[in-house]
């Protein structure tokens, strides 16, 4: 049996043009592959080369036939114990949907519409509001990895993320499978209690416990808050929960057209790029002219072109993170006096912009950290920059932007119309590099884009690139520290994992929830 396992698109510059890669199954009962089985595999690749009209290879992996057992989430499996479980002032996937909806097209008035949108992005962060990229890099193509494809699957997502190299489904995308995965939960016995905030844990012999104004008592706590959730900090270190610093990366937002990152990716064939957005698509075709006729149907286009860049200058790493093609710059704050901003695309990705945050490491000795604030050091630091990024936008939740090329120079803005932008509640060009990020990140910044990540992709740094102020919550700024059981040092029966924690990133959170609830259950 052939099975296409992994299908993803190699741009690499020392190509003569892009290429599909495909990674394939060939299951035998025996120990070898045999020879029918081979020649099998070397028409699937020929078919391949026929079908899409680039030039094509494939991988076979061979493997024993044997039982894979799905991974589950850590509620499902705490179900049997009947545990409730607490998820702190989120509200349903359908709520949430409707609220940024209604959001963008426009509301009442404007603080109206963003604290929709605040609340959107909080969901965003505890994983009920997401742009839906399922990356990892714990093995895409292990057994694991292929559960939860499959079980998104299951709950509505489209098949083709099964073998996709880069599947995506898109913030619209989620809003039925998060709502088939709640109903599957309930079933199961959880207790989903939606509008409630924790206020803080209580400790019976050094134990912990759920306390509120109703108070929930607990043989045991899992802890999984969003990494934006700050009061869930203060309750947990004044019950005794022991917190240390973790390393962070902050910048900006920086966002292209998406038919000049096309064209960068592609090259001469940027024109096969149809998205079935008329703006977009025109767009497109105005930087990219071609004769042919194109439609979304065509079986030689190619999918929005994406990116992703990394350099290291001095003691920083400077990288891109959560590129968004096809998508739109969004708030992400949680207080009016903040200024966060992140990106998404929907599942068709058509947007005319193509953004990623554009950041650099800050380590937990980092200079520019007020080593007296103790554990609170890194996250004291996000804080001011989204408080310097507010008043520099002017209030009223308008972003501060500058061009790329401008920051880079260390010019201030000139007198012409702002640049456009995705981001939907107005934008302010600023001096961004002018005080906003302490000297040695900035210029760290600046080297990576007009050196390395120039030499990449030339045409990178341009009056096109638009940088949006700031991006600081790239992940966690705190650690629950727990032992190799999964459970707090420092307090019995909690068992604190996710992003909040500071023991995931977006790539393998399911599996190490996972881990924490075989530790609970024992």
């Amino acid at each position: 049996v052939i099975r296409v396992v992994r299908k993803s698109l190699d741009v690499r510059k020392k190509l003569p043009e892009p290429r599909w890669t495909y990674v394939v199954d060939v299951e035998c009962a025996g120990a070898s592959l045999s020879s029918r089985a081979l020649r099998a595999a070397r028409g699937f690749d020929r078919s391949a080369r026929a079908r899409h009209g680039h030039e094509e290879e494939a991988h076979c992996r061979r493997r024993r036939l044997g039982p894979r057992g799905p991974l589950r989430g850590a509620a499902a499996r705490l179900r049997r114990l009947r545990r409730d479980t607490d998820r702190a002032r989120a509200s349903p996937s359908s709520a949430a949907a409707a609220t940024s909806a209604g959001s963008w097209r426009g509301a009442s008035s404007r603080r109206s519409r963003t604290f929709a949108l605040a609340r959107a992005a909080r969901a965003r962060r505890r994983r009920t509001w997401s742009d839906g990229k399922l990356t990892t890099r714990i093995g895409r193509n292990s057994g694991d990895v292929r559960a939860v494809l499959r079980t998104f699957v299951r709950h509505g997502a489209p098949s083709e993320i099964l073998t996709q190299g880069a599947p995506h489904l898109g913030t619209d995308g989620l809003i039925g499978i998060l709502k088939s995965l709640r109903g599957q939960l309930t079933e199961l016995g959880v207790d989903l209690r939606f509008g409630t905030r924790l206020l803080g844990l209580e400790t019976e012999n050094n134990e912990s416990a759920l306390a509120s104004r109703a108070t929930i008592h607990a043989d045991a706590v899992v802890c999984a808050a969003g990494h934006s959730a700050d009061d869930v900090y203060d309750a947990l270190e004044a019950a005794g929960a022991k917190l240390e610093a973790k390393p962070v990366a902050v910048g900006f937002r920086v966002e292209h057209p998406q038919s000049l990152v096309n064209g960068l990716a592609y090259g001469d064939l940027a024109c096969r790029v149809v998205t079935g957005n008329s703006r977009t698509d025109k767009a497109n075709l105005l930087r990219h002219p071609t004769d042919e006729a194109l439609s979304r149907d065509s079986e030689a286009l190619l999918p929005v072109a994406a990116y992703r860049l990394a350099a290291d200058v001095g003691d920083h790493s400077i990288y891109s993170f959560c590129m968004c093609p096809g998508g739109q710059v969004v708030p992400a704050l949680t207080k009016p006096s903040e200024m966060v901003v992140n990106g998404m695309s929907y599942s068709r990705r058509h947007s005319l912009f193509a953004n990623a945050a554009l950041v650099v490491s800050v380590a937990t000795d980092d200079p520019c950290l007020d080593q007296t604030k103790g554990a609170r050091r890194v996250l004291a630091f996000q804080r001011s920059l989204e408080r310097k990024a507010a008043l520099l936008g002017g209030g009223d939740y308008v972003c501060p932007v500058q061009r790329l090329t401008d920051f880079v120079d260390k010019k201030a803005p000139r007198q012409r119309p702002p640049p456009a932008s995705s981001y939907r509640l107005g934008v302010r060009e600023a001096s961004l590099h002018d005080g906003l990020l302490p000297d040695p990140l900035a210029d760290a910044l600046r080297a990576a884009a007009t050196g390395a990540f120039e030499r990449s992709m030339p045409g990178f740094v341009g009056d096109d690139a638009i940088l949006h102020g700031v991006e600081t919550r790239t992940s966690a700024p705190l650690r629950v520290v727990r032992n190799a059981e999964c459970e707090s040092v420092s307090l019995k029966n909690l068992y604190p994992c996710g992003e909040g924690a500071g023991y995931a990133g977006a790539s393998c959170r399911g599996r190490r929830r996972a881990r924490v609830a075989r530790a609970v259950i024992g």
